[in-house]
């Protein structure tokens, strides 16, 4: 009998012999079984839902009568019944109960009911249905156990030969303590350790490759789910086989003295592998400021215009009130500057006008310091060099009389028009002669010598008042605030013939709305003008001056001043978010038209590390840089790339052992700047040197400015770092804080760098480029500045300089190559 969740029940009672059929209206029984008794009639009302088989009754009488039974209700779909034999009489009772049977319902009830002889008599039982419980409650108490976390692994050295050890470290807390100390479990890759669960084991290389050291650590709590995990790389190398390579090296890996990064193949060595090319500074060599002439351009005197305001001249102009306090040094300074547009425009009249810096005559041939030559004033604020060779400028523009080299500069006053210049060197980088009008997005109009392109024109460039600037303006004068053309490299398309038809400039656009956002923008140098300073024919005819202000990368008119074809500005395709083009591979003399050229350079996705996919754990973010207070979130990855045509490129992914974008550990490097110096160490491909720049969460700055490197590969892919940031080449002053990545007192350099540390580079350092003197001898050309952050003060604006590093064995004759020129 099916039952449900009802609670109420009903069952009648007949005074009837017999039972009753399966129906819920008794029919009454003609047969009398007994003369002096009676018959009750039961009915069990139920409705469907539950399963009941059985019921159960005790009928209780006067006279001490009892009776019991039960009811099988299996076939039944109501519980009815006659019961009979009962002795007439009052006062009688009867008690029914029936259980569902899966035991979640039980029923039951009562009722009174007099018997008369020969009659049934009906009784109506109210039967109550009682489920049992569903939900139950359970009374909890909370243990709390905070997880462990590690702070910070780390190795050293990070790079070792096969069969060599390296230190591996671990960092971790458990802010509870735990039930018991932590526990330490290690694997790697490949190798082996010395203890898989020892907190500080040592590791030991099997096998030449990349190696994926893993750290997990636990609080010991059985019951606990909460383990934390933390990876890092290390290098192991083929052991070299030596040569003649720098054994000499008094200095060896850590005394970054004048020795070397490293001892070299066949020296001490240690478990670090030896560096194909060691680098020093020979005794009394320092680094010193550049300086560049001020006044005629060379090629086209003041047809083609003149060297951009410098900050002497800044320093002399009347309405300047900082007070300079060293007649030799720009940077010793007092007070501030009101607007970096003094020297640059003229307030005295009732509009302001731009300045030119032109004097004397076509070209300057005379030596520094003679009578008649331009006077030479510190490379400021000039920034961000690209120096390299060329046999296509010919000798004789200045006073050297030997072959020249280039430089492309940054030219960046503050808040005014940022530019790129072009320049030349007669004597290895000290000095420098202005060479090209400045390459301007938004020139000033007003005055065709300065990079204009008409002379009718009514804008200026320069803020309306002394202590304005041009922040807010949006080309309305022929300027914006730092709206200029940045971070410029050249790449020569192998073939024969390609130097005046394969030469590439890139450049980033530094547009308010562009600057770090935009691609690469290209001008195929040989298309646009065939007198780009690269190979300079000095002609003196109006409109053939080389490649002038370019308004922007999408307008691309007029380009050149004279002429009827614009300059033809391209974006380039293929590389992911670029900052700069690091350095270019050179190609064979030999290699046909078409082949590919192969080059690093530098991703920057800008707050990378807090946002979107390439979001990085709290842990592997930067916090607020110690001194500076500041914060950030880019992501900088060293990346390769081929191009055939110098548009197009096609990315080869992220190199190894240059930087990583994850650490926090001031001892290492998260950022890489996008300029570099290559060298063919053997002149044949077979090892790659590296010059680079680099920094970390110290300085909370993805421009990485704190140190200059070295490195090496043999597959343009994978990198050993010789001079890190604890053994620089060059460094900025040294800091002692505490680490992020594990809370210990640091100095940073721990050993001095091979250039002593100058003010004039003291807080920044940037862009190494270097050309050849000689077989061992490299002039390195960069960019450094004695405040952090720039600002108003004169101490915040970029200083060229240079220094000249000597080379453990002979370079063959052309190394470096920084466009692939041949």
């Amino acid at each position: 009998m099916k039952l449900h969740s009802r609670s109420l029940v009903t069952v009648a009672l007949f005074a009837q012999l017999g039972l009753l059929a399966c129906s819920s209206d008794p029919k009454p029984n003609t047969v009398d079984s007994v003369e002096n008794s009676g018959t009750i009639g039961l009915s069990l009302q139920l409705a469907p839902g539950e399963n009941v088989t059985s019921a159960a009754y005790t009928i209780t009488g006067p006279k001490s009568y009892t009776s019991s039974g039960t009811i099988a209700l299996a076939s039944s779909t109501t519980l009815s019944t006659t019961i009979g034999g009962i002795p007439a009489g009052m006062g009688y009772s009867i008690t029914i109960t029936a259980t569902t049977t899966d035991g979640s319902t039980t029923c039951a009830g009562s009722a009174s009911f007099d018997v008369t002889a020969h009659a049934t008599t009906q009784a109506i039982v109210r039967l109550d249905c009682h489920e049992s419980a569903r939900t139950g409650s359970v009374e909890v108490n909370g243990v709390l156990n905070t997880c462990p976390v590690i702070d910070a692994i780390g190795s050293n050295p990070s790079e070792v030969v096969v069969g060599g050890t390296l230190a591996l470290t671990a960092s971790a807390h458990d802010t509870d303590n735990g039930p018991s100390p932590l526990g330490y479990l290690w694997s790697v890759s490949s190798g082996t350790l010395s203890s898989a669960t020892a907190s500080n084991p040592t590791f030991t290389c099997v096998s030449p490759g990349i190696v994926t050291v893993t750290l997990t650590v636990g609080d010991g709590d059985p019951s606990a789910a909460c383990k934390d995990v933390l990876s890092e790389t290390v290098t192991c190398t083929a052991l070299s086989t030596g040569g003649s390579g720098g054994a000499s090296g008094s200095g060896g890996a850590s005394s970054g003295g004048s020795g070397g990064a490293t001892a070299g193949a066949g020296g001490s060595g240690g478990a670090s592998p030896a560096a194909a090319l060691t680098l020093s500074v020979d005794p009394g060599v320092s680094a010193s400021t550049a300086s560049i002439n001020q006044g005629t351009a060379i090629g086209e005197g003041s047809l083609n215009g003149a060297t951009p305001f410098t900050l002497t001249n800044l320093a002399a102009d009347p309405n300047n009130t900082q007070t300079i306090t060293s007649s030799v040094n720009p940077f010793s300074s007092v007070g501030h500057v009101p607007d970096a547009a003094f020297g640059l425009c003229d307030y005295s009249g009732a509009t302001p006008k731009r300045i030119s810096y032109v004097t004397g005559a076509k070209f300057e041939t005379t030596a520094p310091g003679s009578a008649g030559a331009d006077p030479m004033v510190p490379m400021a604020p000039f920034y961000f060099p690209l120096v390299y060779n060329t046999t296509n400028t010919v000798i004789g523009n200045a006073f050297g009389g030997q072959s020249p080299i280039i430089g492309l500069f940054d030219w960046r006053p503050k808040d005014t028009d940022e530019a790129l210049v072009a320049a030349e060197s007669d004597d290895n980088g000290k000095t420098w002669f202005f060479m090209q009008t400045v390459l301007e997005l938004f020139p000033d109009l007003t005055n065709p010598i300065d990079g204009g392109f008409t002379a009718t024109a009514t804008a200026t460039g320069c803020p309306t008042t002394i202590g304005g600037t041009n922040l807010g303006n949006t080309s309305a004068n022929g300027s914006t605030g730092d709206d200029g053309w940045g971070h410029a490299s050249i790449i020569q398309l192998p073939g024969v013939g390609n130097v005046k038809t394969g030469q590439f400039l890139y450049m980033l656009d530094r547009s308010a709305a562009n600057i770090d956002l935009a691609p690469l923008e290209v001008i195929n140098l040989s298309a646009s003008s065939n007198k780009f300073p690269i190979w300079n024919t000095n002609n003196t005819s109006p409109g053939n001056n080389d490649i002038k202000s370019i308004a922007t990368a999408l307008t691309n008119s007029p380009g050149t001043a004279g002429t009827a074809n614009a300059v033809v500005v391209k974006q380039t395709s293929g590389l992911l978010n670029p900052d700069g083009i690091l350095a270019v591979f050179p190609t064979s003399p030999t290699a046909a038209a078409g082949s590919p050229v192969t080059v690093l350079y530098v991703q920057k996705i800008l707050n990378g590390d807090n946002t979107g996919s390439t979001a990085l754990p709290l842990a592997q973010q930067c916090a607020k840089a110690p001194f500076s207070g500041k914060t950030n979130h880019d992501i900088s990855n060293v990346r390769l790339a081929t191009t055939t045509d110098g548009i197009n490129f096609t990315d080869l992914g992220i190199v190894n052992g240059l930087n990583d974008p994850t650490t926090v550990d001031y001892n290492k490097t998260r950022w890489v700047s996008p300029r570099g110096t290559l060298l063919d160490v053997n002149g044949d491909g077979s090892r790659w040197g590296l010059l680079f720049s680099a920094g970390n969460c110290l300085d909370g700055d993805s421009d990485a400015f704190h140190y200059i490197g070295y490195a090496e590969s043999t597959d343009m892919k994978n990198w050993t770092v010789y001079n890190d940031i604890n053994s620089p080449i060059a460094s900025i002053n040294t800091i002692t804080t505490k680490n992020q990545s594990n809370g210990a007192t640091v100095t940073i350099p721990a050993n001095p760098g091979l250039v002593p540390t100058q003010a004039w580079f003291g807080q920044r350092l940037y862009a190494p480029t270097a050309t050849q003197i000689d077989a061992t001898h490299l002039s390195m050309t960069f960019a450094g500045y004695a405040a952090q952050t720039p600002a108003n003060n004169l101490l915040g604006y970029r200083q060229i300089g240079n220094v000249v590093l000597t080379v453990s064995k002979a370079l063959p004759p052309g190394v470096p190559n920084n466009i692939n020129t041949h």
